[in-house]
């Protein structure tokens, strides 16, 4: 898909159309398969966008087509207690072993039309490198089983399965 653009977001500066397009994009996106979550309202979206990047290493980003939000990606570091939260359980400490600063990639999501065009790929790929940037030693993920095209992405990209299994 040509004319493409992958931006970085700032929550102090974005304005509320694209912020209120992230949220109409992050709502369709649910309710499609494997998620089924019709629920999600754009209020209680803009809300929790707002709340999740409040954390110091908070990053996300947009996919902007023709002045539209077509895809995103978010992420932020997390401790040994916020992952446990995150997953309803203790499966992941392991990681904290190895790794002293994770970062944990939240959320991604590409509309229907615009899927099948390597954005996904470039969503994650700069979300990857603004983490690395901010000196993480690690980065990790949670998605659905029968999520196959983020999970191709993420395997692309170099991310290893573990077999954890989660909430």
């Amino acid at each position: 898909m040509k004319d493409v653009s992958i931006e970085c977001v700032n929550m102090k500066t974005i304005s509320p159309e694209i912020l209120g397009q992230w949220a109409e994009c992050y709502c369709e996106i649910w309710k499609e398969p494997p998620w089924n979550e019709d629920f999600w309202q754009p209020e209680k979206v803009i809300t929790d966008f707002r709340n999740e990047m409040h954390n110091p290493d908070a990053t996300a980003f947009l996919a902007m087509h023709n002045g539209s939000v077509v895809g995103f990606t978010h992420g932020y570091s997390v401790n040994r207690q916020e992952l446990q939260s995150i997953a309803g359980n203790n499966l992941l400490d392991m990681i904290f072993k190895v790794e002293r600063r994770i970062f944990y990639v939240d959320e991604l999501g590409v509309i229907a039309k615009c899927r099948g065009n390597r954005i996904s790929f470039a969503l994650t790929r700069a979300l990857i490198d603004a983490a690395k940037m901010s000196g993480v030693t690690g980065i990790i993920l949670r998605t659905d089983m029968k999520a196959y095209a983020a999970r191709h992405v993420y395997e692309e990209l170099g991310f290893v399965e573990l077999i954890v299994h989660d909430a």
